[in-house]
């Protein structure tokens, strides 16, 4: 018996190592791709800027304008996240303050039986407990 399960978590520990290395390769490609995707739209957009009909400072204004207005919408896109993640954090504090003010409560309360293991620490039923103190 010892001999066929250490076959068998030899058998696992190489399938585990198969798709490990499988999903680095599809990790890879996906990279490379994406990469070679962001670079090829920016060549050919820079290639049609430069190439369009207009002149030169005409091109040079566009080029202006349109990295002006990237980089406002990139701070617009930043704020918007920031004031989100900022509401997520008080929420957040907000919901651990009255669970800790909850546990307070049910303690003074004696609703809460603790033990020296943190882990067996259960809530009780008072009227049990009222009933075997009488």
């Amino acid at each position: 018996m010892p001999i066929k399960s250490l076959i068998e978590k030899s058998r696992r520990e190489k399938e585990l190592k198969e798709r490990r290395a499988k999903r680095e390769v599809a990790k890879k490609i996906v990279k490379g791709t994406a990469v070679g995707t962001a670079i090829g739209t920016s060549l050919g957009a820079l290639a049609g800027l430069l190439f369009a009909p207009k002149s030169g400072k005409e091109t040079r204004e566009d080029i202006a304008k349109k990295t002006r207005e990237t980089t406002e919408t990139v701070k617009e896109t930043l704020k918007e996240s920031a004031q989100v993640m900022k509401e997520k954090k008080e929420e957040l504090e907000k919901n651990i303050r009255e669970k800790i003010e909850e546990v307070k409560s049910k303690k003074e309360n004696k609703e809460i039986e603790c033990c020296e293991d943190l882990e067996e620490c259960q809530e009780c039923d008072c009227e049990e407990e009222k009933e075997e103190n009488q």
